[in-house]
C-alpha cells in the first residue's frame, strides 16, 4: 500500500531526498525525468483518492471521528448516531479513526472527557490567533500521552485525543474498572487541561461510583496573594467593593473550571490573605497546584491547604477510638531518647510534635485524647469518625498534607478500632497519686536517710520545694506543689493528671537534678478527692490581636498556640480556653494554688508572645464555703466500707479500662472476681456497649475487696451500686 504523499513537508527534507536520487537522475534527460515525475504523481494520486499533491491532508475532528464510529447503517434520508450509555465519562467501543501512533486494543474502552478549562502552557498558543488552535492541542495532547503512561497501567499508548474545538479529550483504557477517573487525570494533567465527566457533575459521577454517604464536604483554607495589577488598583481605590467584585469573579471561574468545587462557597479574606472554599469530597494534593494554572487567574494561592476542615452530616459522624502501631521512630529520637537524661526532653518534643500534627492537621481529631506508649509501641486517639486509609497517611506525611516530615511512623492499619471511652487524659482529672520506692538518694539528699533525725522542719520544707521545682519542669502531667517525701518508709509520691503511663519510672530517673533514683516497680496508684467547682478558679481577660494579619493568625491557630502558651501558669487546665474573638474576650480556669496577681501576670506574658494584648477583668472564685481541696489529698477511708450481709445484685460501671489496647475488659473482670467464694460466677454478665458488668452474691459482699481487686485488674473511675434479690414468693395454700 502506498502512503498518501504529503507535499507540506519541509523544503529542507524535500532537498535530502532529491540529494538521495541525484546519481539516478543525472543519466536520464531533463524532459524524461519532468514525464516520469509528473507520472508518479498521478499515480500517487489516483491511489490516494480524490486528493491532489497540493492538497493539504486535514485532520478529521474528533467529535466528527466519534460520531463516524457510532453511526448506524443508513436506512433513511437521516443518519443518527447511536445513543450512547448514560454514563460518565462517556464510552464507546470503537477504535478512534484518528489513531496514527497505536492500533486499538480490542478489548480496550475508550472514554470521552469535557474540557472545562486551559492552562497557560496551552492558553500561550491561542493568544494571537485561533490559526493555532491545531497545534495548542497536538501540544497538549504529546503532554499527556507521556504524562499518561508513566502515571497509569490501564491507559492505552497514544490513544489519547484533544478536540480543542469541540472541547473534548478522549483516550482508551485496559479495563472498565476505573474509578475516581476524573480527578486522577487532572492531578497528572494539571499543566495542561483539566477535565470534567461529559453527561455528569463530577458529584453525580462520584456518587454513582461509591454512594452518597462517602462523599465528606471539605473546606479547604489557602493563603491568597492578588497578582493582578489591575485588581489591585480596584482594591486601593475601594477595598470592600473590589473584595467583593474579586470573590464574585472567583467564584465564577472555579464554578466553570474546577470540577471539586461547592458553588458559591468560595469566601475571601485579603484583610488575613486567606482563601476558604469547600469541594465535594477529598481534594486531589496538587488542587492548589490546578488552580494556579488556571490561566489568567487574579489571584495565587498555596500550593496545600494549610487546614482542611471536615464537614460530616450527622449520618457520616461515627465516633471512635483508634490504636495504631509504632513501626518507626525517626533516628534521631531513637538515639536521644537512648540518653537516660536526655529521655524526657525529646520523649515531650516527640510526642507534642505528633499532638501538633492531629489538633492542626487532622480533621475530626478530639483534642487531649493523644496517648502515646512508647513502651508498647502504640498511639490510641479519638476521632469523630471512622477512620480510613487517608488517617496513617496523614500522619506518616504519605498524602502531602504538611511540608513538615513525620517524626513517628505508624502502620498502615489500626491495631484495635473501639468506641470511645473517656478521654485517657481529663484534662487535669480524673488525678491519680502514684507512690514509688526510693533506692537512692545523692547530693543534698543524701544525708536524708543518713541522718533523718538532725533534720528540722525548715529543712523538709526546703527538700519539698526542691522536689516540686524539679518535677514541675521536668515531668510531664505532674500537678504542682503534690509532692510527699515519706523518709520513715522511703518512699516518694507525687500526683499526676492521669492514668501512670508505662514509663513513668524512666521519666523520674531521667531526671538528673532530682537526686533521687525509685524502683521500677510501683508502690501503689491511689485515686484522689477533687472537686473542680470547690478548687478551680474561673478568670476572665479582654484581649487586642496586635499582630500582622496574615492568613497563620486565623481563629483556630491562634486559640491553639494561645492554649499551649497559658501552660506557663502553674495551676492552669489544659483545654480550658474559651475564646471569643468577636467581643476580644476569653476565660480560663485555673487551680487555685498560686496567687491570683502571680496568675494574671502569667497570663498577660503567656499570651503577650503571641501578640495578643490582654488585660484582667475578674476572677470568679471556687462557690464552696469551704476551704479549696488542695492537690494531693488522697481518697482514705477511715473505716473498711461495712460487709453487706444479705445476697445483692451487684453492678459495676467503669469509666476506664487500663489494660493493654488489645485485652479484653471482660476477661479482666472475671479475673476481679475470681477467688471470691461470695461471688457466683454463673450470673456474671458483661455489656462491652454500656461499660458496665453484673453479678450476684451468696454471701456477705465485701465492697472494699472487690474495689481493689478492680484496681489490681486496671478497671478506674467504677461506680459500684446493689440492690436486693427478689425473694422467691411462698406458695399460697
Amino acid at each position: 500500500m502506498i502512503s498518501r504523499f504529503d507535499d507540506s513537508v519541509p523544503a529542507t527534507n524535500c532537498s535530502a531526498f532529491l540529494r538521495k536520487t541525484e546519481p539516478g537522475i543525472k543519466r536520464l534527460p531533463a524532459l524524461m525525468f519532468s514525464r516520469i515525475l509528473l507520472g508518479l504523481c498521478v499515480c500517487l494520486a489516483s491511489s490516494c483518492g480524490s486528493s491532489t499533491p497540493t492538497e493539504k491532508p486535514e485532520m478529521t475532528p474528533l467529535h466528527e471521528a466519534l460520531s463516524s464510529t457510532t453511526q448506524e447503517p443508513a436506512n433513511n434520508n437521516s443518519a443518527s448516531s447511536k445513543t450512547l450509555k448514560p454514563q460518565s465519562p462517556k464510552t464507546s467501543s470503537s477504535p478512534a479513526s484518528n489513531s496514527t501512533t497505536s492500533r486499538p486494543d480490542n478489548n480496550s474502552t475508550e472514554l470521552v472527557f469535557k474540557i472545562v478549562s486551559l492552562h497557560k502552557n496551552v492558553k500561550q498558543f491561542l493568544e494571537k490567533s485561533e490559526k493555532n488552535i491545531d497545534t495548542a492541542a497536538k501540544t497538549a495532547q504529546r503532554s499527556l500521552d507521556s504524562t499518561l503512561q508513566q502515571n497509569f497501567a490501564f491507559y492505552q499508548p497514544g490513544s489519547v485525543r484533544v478536540d480543542l474545538r469541540q472541547n473534548r479529550l478522549s483516550l482508551r483504557v485496559n479495563t472498565e474498572n476505573v474509578g475516581d477517573l476524573v480527578r486522577k487525570l487532572n492531578k497528572v494533567g494539571y499543566q495542561m487541561v483539566t477535565v470534567a465527566p461529559l453527561e455528569r457533575t463530577l458529584r453525580e459521577e462520584l456518587a454513582a461510583e461509591s454512594g452518597e454517604d462517602s462523599l465528606v464536604k471539605q473546606e479547604l483554607h489557602y493563603l491568597a496573594q492578588i497578582k493582578s495589577p489591575e485588581y489591585q488598583s480596584q482594591l486601593d481605590q475601594n477595598f470592600q467593593i473590589g473584595s467583593e467584585a474579586l470573590r464574585l469573579i472567583l467564584n465564577e471561574r472555579f464554578k466553570n473550571e474546577v470540577p471539586e468545587y461547592v458553588p458559591d462557597s468560595l469566601v475571601l479574606d485579603l484583610e488575613y490573605q486567606k482563601l476558604t472554599f469547600e469541594v465535594i469530597t477529598y481534594p486531589s494534593p496538587n488542587l492548589g497546584v490546578q488552580i494556579n494554572n488556571l490561566y489568567q487567574l487574579p489571584v495565587s494561592i498555596g500550593a496545600k491547604p494549610y487546614r482542611t476542615i471536615e464537614q460530616r452530616t450527622e449520618q457520616q459522624l461515627h465516633p471512635s477510638q483508634v490504636t495504631y502501631e509504632i513501626v518507626g521512630i525517626e533516628d534521631f529520637y531513637e538515639r536521644a531518647m537512648q540518653d537516660q537524661f536526655g529521655y524526657n526532653f525529646w520523649r515531650s518534643s516527640l510526642i507534642h510534635d505528633l499532638e501538633d500534627r492531629l489538633e492542626t492537621g487532622l480533621s475530626g481529631y478530639v483534642p487531649f485524647s493523644l496517648d502515646v506508649n512508647l513502651v508498647k509501641k502504640m498511639i490510641t486517639f479519638q476521632l469523630d469518625h471512622v477512620p480510613d486509609h487517608r488517617v496513617p497517611d496523614f500522619i506518616n506525611n504519605e498524602s502531602g498534607e504538611s511540608l513538615a516530615g513525620s517524626k513517628i511512623k505508624v502502620s498502615a492499619e489500626p491495631v484495635l478500632v473501639e468506641t470511645p471511652g473517656p478521654a485517657f487524659r481529663t484534662p487535669n482529672r480524673p488525678m491519680k497519686r502514684v507512690v514509688m520506692k526510693v533506692l537512692l538518694a545523692e547530693k543534698r539528699l543524701r544525708n536524708v536517710f543518713e541522718r533523718p533525725q538532725s533534720l528540722r522542719p525548715t529543712d523538709i520544707q526546703d527538700i519539698h520545694r526542691h522536689l516540686d521545682d524539679e518535677l514541675s519542669n521536668n515531668l510531664d502531667g505532674y500537678i504542682g506543689k503534690s509532692v510527699r517525701f515519706d523518709i520513715p518508709n522511703k518512699e516518694l509520691s507525687i500526683q499526676i493528671d492521669r492514668v501512670p503511663p508505662d514509663d513513668l519510672i524512666k521519666m523520674v530517673n531521667g531526671i538528673r537534678s532530682l537526686d533521687l533514683d525509685v524502683d521500677q516497680e510501683l508502690v501503689s496508684v491511689e485515686d484522689v478527692v477533687y472537686d473542680p467547682e470547690a478548687s478551680e478558679k474561673t478568670m476572665y481577660f479582654s484581649f487586642v490581636n496586635q499582630g500582622q494579619k496574615l492568613h497563620q493568625f486565623d481563629k483556630i491557630f491562634k486559640q491553639h498556640v494561645a492554649d499551649g502558651n497559658l501552660g506557663a501558669i502553674g495551676g492552669y487546665i489544659p483545654g480550658s480556653l474559651q475564646m471569643d474573638f468577636d467581643q476580644g474576650t476569653f476565660n480560663i480556669r485555673v487551680r487555685v494554688v498560686e496567687n491570683d496577681a502571680r496568675d494574671i501576670e502569667s497570663a498577660i506574658n503567656a499570651l503577650a508572645r503571641i501578640k495578643l494584648e490582654c488585660t484582667h477583668q475578674q476572677t470568679k472564685l471556687p462557690e464552696s464555703g469551704g476551704n479549696p481541696l488542695q492537690p494531693g489529698m488522697t481518697a482514705k477511708q477511715s473505716t473498711e466500707p461495712a460487709l453487706i450481709k444479705e445476697n445483692v445484685k451487684v453492678t459495676v460501671k467503669y469509666g476506664l479500662y487500663g489494660g493493654r489496647a488489645t485485652g479484653k475488659p471482660q476477661s479482666s473482670a472475671r479475673n476481679a472476681l475470681d477467688g471470691f467464694s461470695w461471688i457466683d460466677l454463673k450470673t456474671l454478665q458483661f455489656d462491652a456497649d454500656k461499660k458496665e458488668f453484673s453479678f450476684e452474691t451468696t454471701g456477705p459482699f465485701n465492697r472494699g475487696a472487690l474495689e481493689r481487686s478492680l484496681k489490681r485488674q486496671k478497671f478506674y473511675q467504677c461506680v459500684i451500686s446493689h440492690q436486693a434479690l427478689e425473694k422467691n414468693a411462698e406458695p399460697k395454700e
